[in-house]
């Protein structure tokens, strides 16, 4: 059974375990006389739509252009700083905590288990004290729009417990009808953590324009046998047989284009009309209709590398993280990154952000925002192999109908060019403006204009993977035309006559020029593979959609003049225009190496200089960083068809990680006991990232190609995998052992028929794969 489970109730929130349905998430302690439930709901962000750009900003951008083509790198950067940089985004909120006080019989507590269970989404616990034996279940439905709580025992009349919200955002609780409300509203201003301790870092706006969006949560209990009273800010139940507690949530967010307070949606009514229809159901109804849609989607890919040690707790088995042993520990991770997209991303809801709908703090690490330098990008990795294709929706919208709107205003105002531009932050207002507010330094991320042509990329392979051109025509093609179009606009000739995007930045690092550390370079290794895959997705886009003559002509033109990457004198690759020393030579970001992967502009077989240059980049920056960064090497290596060294990265994403200590104090990456991923602090995109390398290790699949097993590492060479996904619109399904191909089951599901490589051992076997006719094909074939 694929299940997470203790010995002992969370001492702290990374201890609890994580439920959601997209939309509503909670975090359940599971303590015997004090039970916890931190909820979330993934719309609660602080702040109202407003826009940041800078009038006048293209001629500092203009400017800064000039220097760096002079390579007067520090004052193109602090010109930038100075002038270019804007507010910084808004941050996810926590909704409040629901706090139970239960009663029990005098006794040692006995036979304590909490566990998560991936197969059906739901938490459960067991105890027993005083000869009582209590359980409870909890799971967060998406059908019902509602989490839910049972708790029971085996002797009638011993439940007895107290219910109330604490929340630490103003709000108040009433009784309404016998139910426990609370209603509340957001701040207008919360200051990003990493600014420190600054004047005023959370603001409530007195006036109306500026107030953030109101928010309620609603409790109902229903009680089998016992009472049920209603205090002021609480509920109470005595003596009763079980008790169900439903919770329904709701914000009055409206869209990124309304304010909230005074344009929102009518909350509370709908919070009510989730609740009703909950409460309506009997317990096993909701349950049942929970299980059946969570099934739907986790069902579709099942994974076996080895006997389950399903007897031994979770962090026993974290702690042998170094060791070959418990091989199914990986197929666990695995399935917990797609449990965690699954209650994360549902169509209708946000995208899922730095940790994804789960968070405690008021001011989180990082703002939980979306972190769209390489954080955002990495949580949706998974989900096309991962058989979860719907689940790509919420960030694929948000691109076509929230950034690409900001976004186009930003790229006129800060480059005068055409199409849409983001940085590396964004929220659910969809700022576009670079951040920073004009910090020394702050241009070594906050200057990056190459997110939207990253993000596009999402939107092409969601067609490559599912071959829905309605998809493509509606959706996917505005945000990847609109993207390119920028870059068109910016291109501008270099000394060579070549055309690169400038001035850049590769992500957060740092060189020095002329003995001062700097981030601002002509061009970039990141930059220049971005540009070039999105303008050949655009070409194909063209093409496949019959659409925009004179716009393809455009593109290949511009393609034909892009620069090569270059070789650098170690026999890396260069990661800015031209060799320069690191400031950082193990540097957490392997930007660069985009063309490796995700995009796969660079390959072992189609450009082998460059992969081996790739793979002395990755020897160089070492195997040690934080979690999402090591999650990326998983994958890089895995393209570099070296499994055994995608393992040993992959080993070191179970290494414990003590949550206990303070969020900054901790470095290299690993795992929290409940198995989130740490930075740390705590990240949900390696638990993303480790779920996409994983599957890369088993199946990859480009322009036609599938290659199977390509780097698969010994200690995971014996087992079966179905339902896997190949760009082409196929699912797979394997069988190996000893490292060995015994066979593979091909199957495509999208229309018609389509004509295929198939790769193994260095070997090719051509097939033609036809909708719903599966192909069997041996491993002794190659």
């Amino acid at each position: 059974m694929l299940q997470l489970w203790y010995q002992k109730p969370a001492t702290y929130w990374e201890e609890a375990l994580p439920l959601g349905n997209g939309r509503l998430g909670a975090m359940v302690w599971s303590g015997v006389d004090h039970e916890t439930l931190s909820l979330n709901e993934d719309s609660l962000w602080s702040g109202y739509p407003k826009c940041a750009d800078i009038p006048g900003a293209v001629e500092y951008y203009k400017q800064a252009q000039q220097l760096a083509r002079e390579k007067k790198y520090s004052e193109a950067q602090e010109l930038l700083e100075d002038m270019f940089l804007s507010d910084y985004t808004q941050s996810y909120l926590p909704l409040a905590d629901l706090k139970l006080e239960l009663e029990h019989p005098q006794g040692d507590v006995e036979n304590y288990r909490r566990s998560l269970s991936l197969e059906d989404a739901i938490s459960r616990l067991t105890y027993t004290i005083g000869g009582t034996t209590y359980t409870r279940e909890a799971f967060v439905s998406a059908p019902d729009q509602a989490i839910v709580l049972r708790i029971q025992a085996d002797k009638p009349g011993s439940i007895t417990l107290k219910a109330r919200f604490d929340c630490r955002l103003r709000s108040s609780c009433t009784i309404e009808d016998g139910r426990l409300v609370l209603d509340g509203v957001a701040p207008s201003q919360v200051d990003p953590s990493y600014l420190g301790e600054t004047p005023n870092p959370i603001v409530y706006e007195e006036n109306p324009q500026k107030k953030g969006m109101r928010f309620c949560a609603i409790l109902e209990a229903q009680a089998q046998g016992g009472t049920i009273h209603p205090w002021e800010d609480a509920l109470e139940i005595t003596g009763a047989d079980s008790v169900t507690l439903l919770v329904a949530a709701q914000t009055s967010f409206n869209g990124p284009f309304r304010q909230p307070y005074l344009d929102g949606k009518p909350y509370k009514e709908l919070c009510l009309k989730d609740l009703n229809a909950a409460a309506a159901q009997s317990f096993e109804a909701l349950r049942q209709r929970h299980m059946e849609d969570y099934k739907s989607y986790f069902d579709r890919v099942s994974m076996n590398l080895g006997p389950d040690e399903d007897e031994v707790p979770t962090v026993e088995r974290l702690a042998r993280w170094n060791e070959d042993v418990d091989p199914q520990r990986y197929a666990l991770l695995y399935q917990y990154g797609r449990y965690l997209i699954i209650s994360g991303s549902r169509p209708g809801t946000q995208p899922t952000n730095l940790q994804g709908i789960w968070n405690k703090h008021l001011r989180a690490a990082w703002s939980s925002n979306y972190t769209i330098n390489i954080n955002t990008e990495m949580n949706y990795w998974p989900v096309e192999t991962a058989n979860l294709s719907e689940l790509h929706q919420p960030l694929l919208q948000f691109l076509h109908d929230t950034l690409r709107v900001t976004g186009a205003h930003t790229a006129l105002t800060h480059y005068g060019a055409r199409g849409f531009v983001a940085h590396h932050n964004t929220d659910i207002w969809g700022l576009s403006n670079p951040v920073g507010n004009h910090g020394r330094g702050t241009g070594s991320y906050a200057y990056w204009p190459l997110s939207a042509g990253w993000l596009c990329s999402h939107a092409f392979e969601h067609y490559l993977f599912t071959q829905d051109k309605d998809f493509l025509r509606e959706t996917g093609y505005p945000i990847i035309r609109d993207a390119g179009r920028f870059f068109l606009d910016v291109l501008i000739e270099n000394a060579d006559g070549k055309l690169i995007f400038s001035p850049s930045t590769s992500p957060e690092n740092v060189f020095i020029y002329n003995g001062k550390r700097c981030s601002v370079a002509e061009t970039t290794t990141m930059t220049m593979a971005i540009v070039r895959e999105t303008l050949e997705n655009l070409a194909a886009c063209c093409q496949i959609l019959d659409t925009d003559p004179d716009l393809a002509k455009e593109v290949h033109a511009a393609l034909e003049r892009l620069p090569q990457f270059k070789i650098g004198s170690r026999g890396e690759l260069l990661e800015w225009n031209e060799e320069l020393e690191e400031a950082e030579p193990e540097h957490r970001h392997t930007s660069h190496l985009y063309a490796l992967y995700p995009a796969h502009l660079i390959s072992t077989d189609g450009t082998p200089e460059l992969a081996n240059a790739c793979r002395r980049t990755l020897e160089l920056r070492g195997d040690e960083s934080t979690g999402w960064a090591l999650a990326w090497r998983i994958s890089l290596w895995a393209h570099l068809h070296d499994g055994e060294h995608a393992y040993q990265v992959l080993k070191k994403q179970l290494r414990p990680i003590d949550g206990s200590l303070p969020q900054y104090s901790l470095s290299g990456g690993g795992s929290y006991p409940n198995m989130f991923g740490g930075h740390p602090p705590f990240q949900i995109d390696s638990n993303y990232g480790a779920c996409a390398g994983i599957a890369e290790l088993f199946l990859q699949s480009w322009d036609g190609n599938i290659d199977l097993l390509p780097a698969v590492p010994k200690a995971l060479g014996t087992g079966t995998i179905r339902g896997l996904r190949a760009r082409g619109g196929v699912t797979v399904d394997l069988d190996f052992r000893d490292g060995k191909l015994e066979q593979a089951v091909l199957t495509r599901t999208a229309a018609g028929q389509e004509a295929f490589t198939l790769r193994y051992a260095g070997k090719e076997k051509a097939v033609t794969l036809a909708q719903g006719q599966p192909l069997t094909v041996a491993g002794s074939e190659f």
